[in-house]
């Protein structure tokens, strides 16, 4: 596996994770339909793991992530964890 790849997949790989959070955020928003059901039951699980993942990445690819991250409540309600 190529290194220089792997850390752009981390950073690929969270702000997939970080879009299904703001998904399941807008899901629970609604709380209309079963979509916010199983946004309930799914946010713990996209939190822990980009959790999980962001705890593997290096200050570099913290520093790209949070470069795409939107600037707004969600980004500061998804900071990264410290190791």
């Amino acid at each position: 596996m190529n290194c220089d790849q792997q850390p752009s997949s981390r950073v690929a790989q969270a702000l997939g994770i970080h879009r299904s959070i703001a998904a399941c955020h807008a899901y629970l928003a609604r709380n209309d339909d079963v979509h916010a059901l199983t946004a309930a039951l799914m946010l713990p699980c996209y939190r822990t793991e980009f959790d999980r993942l962001s705890l593997a990445m290096s200050s570099a690819e913290k520093t790209a992530l949070m470069s795409l991250l939107p600037v707004d409540g969600e980004q500061r309600a998804l900071s990264l964890p410290r190791a």
